[in-house]
């Protein structure tokens, strides 16, 4: 599949008009409390509100669709707690670095002002959505996994409402099909890199099991299928298009990335913190850390690239696997410190 610019141009004027809708009406009616209320819950059984509307969409989902297969889907989420600890290191040191790069769509990020002010709770909060629709079953009838994306549609509509009034009409609408397809890819085909580049063992059926439980997410996120890749090969050509067209210095990008360095300076070990930085540049590459004004040193750099060559030995070799609950009581104790 080809992805023309003309096409992708086309789809950074589209939202979620469903999402968009019914957060207007709420701000009309002088109901927005009842969605922050609702924004609030982690659990579809604990949902208590008094409009029908928003009660229905947080329950709802898109009809299944032709290509779903529940196995793969759970084979999918089985990768995820096969290789949860680095996946969800990578989410922090590759996917969201990745994001920053992508211009105009980081200025959405900037301008909600989250990130800046409180960075850690805004990992701990895509932490724990990506938990959430990757932990095992939960995207299945009673599964929390629908609600949790539903959340995250309202979430994109409120961004929307926000900062359209002030968002210039040539970037397309804030938080746009383009910009989601690229946090979709951030979010499975990157991580899959990632993973692939520090030597864990993640099969090819493997990588494009991963792949097709988020090409599943992004359905469910109302992302048009054309821009959900059905493969890794598509999904290579899908974040090579992006990247060409929006990969660019700005200051958006430095800002972003270094508020995100600060956070991790602020609480990981000092050697971890010393060399975080490095590891950025090492996950990312030499192209998009230009972009990020990560600065070169060599001692850094050359030391980052000697233990990640052990780790990736260590990696191919000694990988035993399954490391979701070791990634849960390090998100647990994140969230006890960030969510406060």
């Amino acid at each position: 599949m080809r992805y023309p610019h003309n096409q992708l141009d086309s789809f950074r004027k589209i939202g979620d008009n469903i999402a968009d809708k019914l957060v207007m009406q709420l701000f009309k009616a002088n109901e927005q409390n009842e969605l922050f209320s609702a924004l609030s819950i982690e659990q579809h059984k604990n949902l208590h509100t008094t409009n029908k509307e928003l009660e229905n969409f947080l329950h709802s989902k898109k009809a299944k669709p032709n290509w779903l297969e529940e196995e793969r889907l759970l084979k999918g989420q089985q990768v995820f707690h096969t290789f949860a600890m680095p996946i969800m290191t990578l989410l922090g040191a590759l996917s969201l670095p990745y994001c920053y790069a992508a211009s105009p769509g980081n200025k959405a990020l900037v301008a909600t002002a989250k990130i800046k002010q409180a960075t850690g709770k805004r990992l701990v909060d895509t932490a724990a959505f990506i938990i959430g629709v990757l932990t095992k079953n939960s995207l299945q009838e009673n599964g929390n996994g629908h609600f949790l994306i539903n959340k995250t549609r309202l979430i994109h509509a409120l961004v929307r409402y926000h900062i359209s009034k002030n968002w210039k009409d040539e970037d397309g609408v804030p938080v746009n099909q383009e910009d989601m397809a690229g946090t979709n890819l951030a979010f499975s085909y990157m991580i899959i890199r990632g993973l692939k580049i520090s030597g864990y063992p993640i099969s090819d059926t493997e990588a494009e099991d991963l792949l097709y439980v988020w090409r599943y997410i992004g359905y469910q996120l109302h992302i048009d299928e054309n821009l959900l890749p059905q493969n890794i090969e598509e999904a290579a050509q899908l974040e090579e298009a992006i990247r060409k067209r929006h990969f660019k210095p700005s200051a958006e990008a430095i800002s972003l990335t270094q508020d995100l360095i600060k956070h991790y300076q602020n609480y990981f070990p000092p050697v971890a913190a010393y060399l975080v930085e490095a590891q950025i540049k090492y996950w990312v590459g030499p192209s998009v850390a230009k972009i990020l004004g990560l600065t070169d040193d060599f001692l850094k750099d050359e030391f980052v690239k000697g233990v990640n060559a052990i780790t990736e030995f260590k990696n191919k070799n000694f990988f035993k696997g399954d490391s979701y609950e070791v990634m849960m009581q390090d998100h647990l104790r994140l969230k006890n410190i960030f969510q406060k």
